[in-house]
């Protein structure tokens, strides 16, 4: 691998954990038993393994089939205002394994400390609501795009591993 890839793949990583950082909140995806996909969002942390921390309502369509299903996909985007090209906003999208997080476990409570710390008193309100429950949202593989020609397939433990994806590029009419 030449240098100049080593170093493309090391500023894609530090991109990714730039999204991590900054981008406040994530676009869910998911799927009801029935087939029908849904689109939604939510408050997000992510911890230091790279796993996504969502809490949500019981009463909220996506809790039910983060539930059921056991499966999301989950999407960090470069906020519009920021973004050079919207066309080619910087993001990442992960395919999750969803797992509901029990109430007052140890893990619960490191998840729920650093949905505070992220997002404030808010979360300390909500922290007692009994109908809001806490899902870890384990990434197994993705994609990372930083601009036009410039994808990335993302994968391992967290999406600690990035690969240029091939393909050619962009084809143009002209």
């Amino acid at each position: 691998m030449s240098a100049e890839t080593v170093e493309e793949l090391e500023w894609a990583k530090e991109e990714l954990a730039k999204l991590r950082r900054t981008v406040r909140s994530c676009q869910l995806a998911t799927v009801s038993v029935r087939g029908k996909p849904l689109s939604s969002y939510a408050p997000v942390y992510v911890d230091a393994d790279g796993d996504f921390f969502v809490y949500v309502s019981a009463m909220a369509k996506h809790y039910v089939h983060l539930k059921k299903s056991g499966r999301a996909s989950v999407s960090l985007i470069e906020d519009e205002s920021l973004a050079e090209e919207l066309f080619a906003r910087k993001r990442v999208t992960a395919e999750c394994v969803a797992t509901l997080v029990p109430r007052d476990s140890e893990e619960w409570i490191q998840g729920m400390e650093g949905l505070e710390r992220r997002h404030g008193e808010t979360v300390g309100f909500l922290r007692g609501l009994l109908d809001f429950d806490l899902f870890r949202l384990s990434p197994t593989e993705g994609r990372l795009v930083l601009g036009f020609g410039k994808a990335y397939r993302v994968f391992g433990h967290g999406l600690s591993e990035v690969a240029y994806l091939g393909g050619g590029g962009h084809k143009s009419s002209k």
